[in-house]
């Protein structure tokens, strides 16, 4: 998710120590969100938790979520900069509160964890590919994983996965064009572009709940 907020002009890529703590927060607790909701095989959340498998979904989550999430926010950071703006990551408390109380009595996970905020000159269409980069970003790890998931077995099998589901989700939940999500952004900047992108990423979500 990107966030644009003033005029902050930054050319060189840095990370605060407030960030880099705010990142680590955000991936730490979105991590655990979704090991919950993937070790819970029905919508009981917490009742319905099999605590066995919750140490290897937890393994699993780290993998999908550090591919993900990290990425996701760091293709915002990057083209923000390349188009001269300031941009820092920062975490979304109540989103964060909200994925853990989600995963926990219902086992599904609201994956708002925070935003990349933006400061600079940043013109319709320049905010609307700083927006479409997070959601391409998970669009291709999802891309590269899902033929592998055909050709691996056991543990492989199992990451590979969830790190190709946890990707298409958050390409598609990202690209929902509401409130200060990626797609509202993406949307106003092309609506040929934004039909394009929504539509492949669900095209590749699609078999993670009819194949698998």
């Amino acid at each position: 998710m990107a966030y644009y907020i003033s005029d902050k002009p930054e050319r060189k890529i840095h990370f605060s120590k407030k960030e880099i703590q705010d990142l680590l927060m955000a991936m730490g607790v979105v991590t655990i969100a979704f090991a919950l909701a993937l070790s819970s095989p029905s919508l009981l959340g917490v009742l319905s938790i099999d605590w066995l498998v919750f140490p290897s979904m937890l393994l699993i989550s780290f993998l999908a979520v550090g591919s993900g999430f990290i990425l996701h926010e760091l293709g915002h950071k990057y083209f923000a900069i390349k188009y001269g703006a300031w941009a820092e990551f920062r975490a979304w408390m109540q989103g964060l509160m909200m994925a853990l109380f989600l995963a926990l009595i219902v086992g599904v996970v609201f994956a708002a964890p925070g935003a990349v905020y933006i400061a600079g000159r940043i013109n319709k269409e320049q905010n609307g590919k700083i927006s479409a980069a997070g959601p391409l970003i998970n669009f291709a790890i999802a891309a590269a994983c899902f033929p592998f998931t055909f050709i691996t077995t056991g543990l492989l099998l199992d990451v590979l996965f969830y790190v190709y589901y946890i990707n298409a989700f958050l390409a598609v939940f990202n690209l929902i064009p509401i409130g200060p999500l990626d797609g509202a952004k993406v949307l106003s900047w092309n609506v040929g572009i934004y039909v394009l992108l929504m539509g492949v990423s669900i095209g590749l979500l699609v078999p993670a709940f009819l194949i698998f």
